[in-house]
C-alpha cells in the first residue's frame, strides 16, 4: 500500500493519500467487506469504480482498524461506524484520500488538473468569482476555487445546494497559503478555510473546523 501523503493537520485531524496500484483482487485479499458492501461492489459495471470502492475501505481499515466500516446517510454523506471520527472522502485517477478528525467538520477533495475546466468554469463560478481568477494561474486558481466548492457541499451535507449562489469563495490569490468560503442559505451559513497541497499534477484542497461544544 503506497501511502504518498501522511498528514497530520492537527491534534484531531490527519489527512491520508494513497496512490493506488494493486489490481481488485489484490485489495480484496486485504479488506473486510460486509454482505452489503459485498452487494453494492457488484453491482458496479466498471473495475475503476470497484477498486475506488474497496481502495477506499483498504485505506480506512489499514489507518483505523478492520472493525471500522463506512455508511452512507440518505445524502450519501460518509460515516464511520465503530469509529467517532468524522470523515471525507475524494478519489481522482488512481489516487484515494480521506480525511478524519474528531469533534471536527471535515471535508476534502482532490482533482487532475486539466484544461478542461476552462470550458466549465461558468457552470460552478460566478462572474464576481471568475473576475477573481489569476491569469497566470489560471487552470490551478480555477481548481482551487472547484475544489473549495466540492468541499463546501461536503461540509453542508445536502447535495441540493446552488454552487452560484449559495456556494461563496472570498477572493484570494493562488499562493495564499489559506483562503475562505460560505455555505449562505436561508437555513444554513457558515464560513470555512481552506487549505491545499499540490503533488503530482494533482490539486487537494481541506478544510478542517473545530465544532462547537456539544456538537458530535
Amino acid at each position: 500500500m503506497p501511502i504518498c501523503k501522511d498528514i497530520q493537520i492537527n491534534n484531531s485531524c490527519r489527512l491520508i493519500v494513497w496512490n493506488t496500484t494493486e489490481p481488485l483482487g489484490e485489495l480484496l485479499r486485504n479488506v473486510h467487506l460486509t454482505a452489503s458492501e459485498l452487494v453494492r461492489l457488484n453491482s458496479f459495471g466498471s473495475e475503476s469504480r470497484k477498486i475506488e470502492f474497496v481502495a477506499t475501505r483498504c485505506l480506512v481499515q489499514f489507518s483505523l482498524g478492520q472493525d471500522v466500516l463506512i455508511e452512507n446517510n440518505k445524502h450519501g454523506k460518509p460515516h464511520l461506524i465503530n469509529s467517532d471520527l468524522n470523515i471525507s472522502i475524494s478519489h481522482t485517477k488512481s489516487y484515494v484520500g480521506i480525511l478524519i478528525g474528531a469533534k471536527h467538520s471535515v471535508a476534502l477533495d482532490m482533482e487532475y488538473l486539466s484544461d478542461r475546466v476552462n470550458r466549465i468554469a461558468s457552470r460552478f463560478l460566478s462572474q464576481a468569482e471568475l473576475n477573481n481568477i489569476e491569469d497566470e494561474n489560471k487552470m490551478l486558481h480555477l481548481y482551487q476555487h472547484w475544489c473549495a466548492k466540492e468541499c463546501l457541499i461536503k461540509l453542508y451535507g445536502k447535495k441540493d445546494v446552488h454552487l452560484i449562489d449559495e456556494l461563496k469563495i472570498t477572493p484570494f490569490s493562488s499562493n495564499d497559503a489559506n483562503f475562505y468560503g460560505q455555505v449562505c442559505r436561508a437555513d444554513f451559513s457558515e464560513t470555512y478555510t481552506f487549505q491545499y497541497i499540490q503533488f503530482n499534477n494533482h490539486l487537494l484542497v481541506y478544510s478542517c473546523k473545530k465544532k462547537p461544544i456539544g456538537i458530535e
